[in-house]
Formats: structure tokens, C-alpha cells, sequence
């Protein structure tokens, strides 16, 4: 196996660091080698893998830079983002990670958290739009008029659960579309917040 640069070693270990001062999370694999001019995604695993090894990076059980240390001190909360739900019709419900947030406990709150990308327009009236952020906080029950991640037969959706005559009604915040009704649904969390991207 060929052996390490030490140079882009320690051009990994320093871009890891100024990224997340810069943006306040870890930096993706794909992140690095692009910024690094590095061959491939396998090739900036080997360079994490070597820091993890001398005790200058730390990983998540997914593999995910964890951030800096400093940052956890003050009262942040390790968050993946795990890809999409639809703010429309239900979607497959697949997790994908992508990056690891820290966010801070005083904003966000305590719990086990996870981020989504939202996709489609039901809930544009409750101020959710296509490609915000949102924060979900993992729990399998939740209080009628909370934002939740639903999965029906597999499918997931954000909507507003509401409990009646025995149905549990998904509602999309959108007044020109109709509520889901039906007789189950897991919930997988609730909202906690939305952050807003503009780019």
C-alpha cells in the first residue's frame, strides 16, 4: 500500500479545523477532496483513518468527522443530516448521512437529533420550504398540532398529526391539499426547528 504524504496529512488535519471555525461543521469527505485535490474519496479515508489513528481526529459510528472539542464544551448536541422528506406526498424514507452539525443545546434543545433537507410545498404556510434544514427530534409519539416525521408503509412525510374519531389525520400546511387520513402511522419525531438557506 503506497505510503501517506505527511504534508497532505497535515493539510487534512489543518482544513478540518479552519472548516469548522469557518462554518461550524465537520467537513464532508467528498468536502476535502475537492479542496485538497485529492484522487478520491477512498484516499482522504486512508488520511482520516491515519489521524483518527494518532488521536487528532475523532469519527461517529457512521464514519463522519466528529467536530472539535472545543465546540462540544460549550453545549452542542452532535447532529447528522440524513437526507430528504417530503413536504408533499410520502416518500420512500431512506437515510443517507451526510455531514455532522454541532448545534448548540441553548437553541435546539436535548435529546437525540437528526436533520433533514425538506422537499416539495405542503407545508409552505407553516414557513417550510423546499431546501431548508430541519431539525427532528428522534421520539415515537407526539402531541396533536406538532410537525412530525410520519412513516406509512414505509413512506415518510412531514405533516401536522392531529388525533380524530380514531383516524390520525397528516395534515400539509398548504390549503390546496388535502389532508392524509389513516388508520396508523409511526412517527419518527418531531419538528424542532427550521433553518432557512439562502443561497
Amino acid at each position: 500500500m503506497k505510503t501517506l504524504n505527511e504534508n497532505t496529512l497535515n493539510e487534512v488535519r489543518k482544513f478540518n479545523i479552519s472548516y469548522q471555525k469557518e462554518h461550524g461543521l465537520t467537513p464532508s469527505y467528498r468536502v476535502i477532496m475537492n479542496e485538497l485535490g485529492l484522487g478520491s474519496l477512498a484516499t482522504v479515508r486512508r488520511y482520516v483513518l491515519e489521524l483518527e489513528k494518532q488521536g487528532l481526529i475523532s469519527r461517529d459510528e457512521v464514519g463522519s468527522i466528529v467536530p472539535l472539542p472545543q465546540l462540544m464544551k460549550s453545549g452542542f448536541t452532535l447532529t447528522p443530516l440524513i437526507g430528504s422528506i417530503a413536504c408533499g406526498l410520502p416518500n420512500m424514507a431512506e437515510e443517507e448521512y451526510e455531514e455532522t452539525y454541532a448545534l448548540p443545546k441553548g437553541i435546539f434543545g436535548t435529546g437525540e437529533l437528526f436533520m433533514l433537507h425538506a422537499t416539495g410545498n405542503s407545508m409552505i404556510e407553516a414557513g417550510i420550504m423546499p431546501g431548508d434544514l430541519l431539525v427532528i427530534r428522534r421520539q415515537d409519539t407526539a402531541e396533536d398540532g406538532e410537525i412530525v416525521v410520519a412513516l406509512i408503509d414505509n413512506d415518510a412525510t412531514l405533516k401536522r398529526l392531529y388525533h380524530r374519531d380514531g383516524k390520525i389525520v397528516l395534515h400539509p400546511e398548504n390549503r390546496r391539499m388535502k389532508d392524509i387520513v389513516v388508520d396508523a402511522c409511526n412517527v419518527q419525531g418531531v419538528l424542532v426547528s427550521c433553518i432557512k438557506q439562502f443561497t
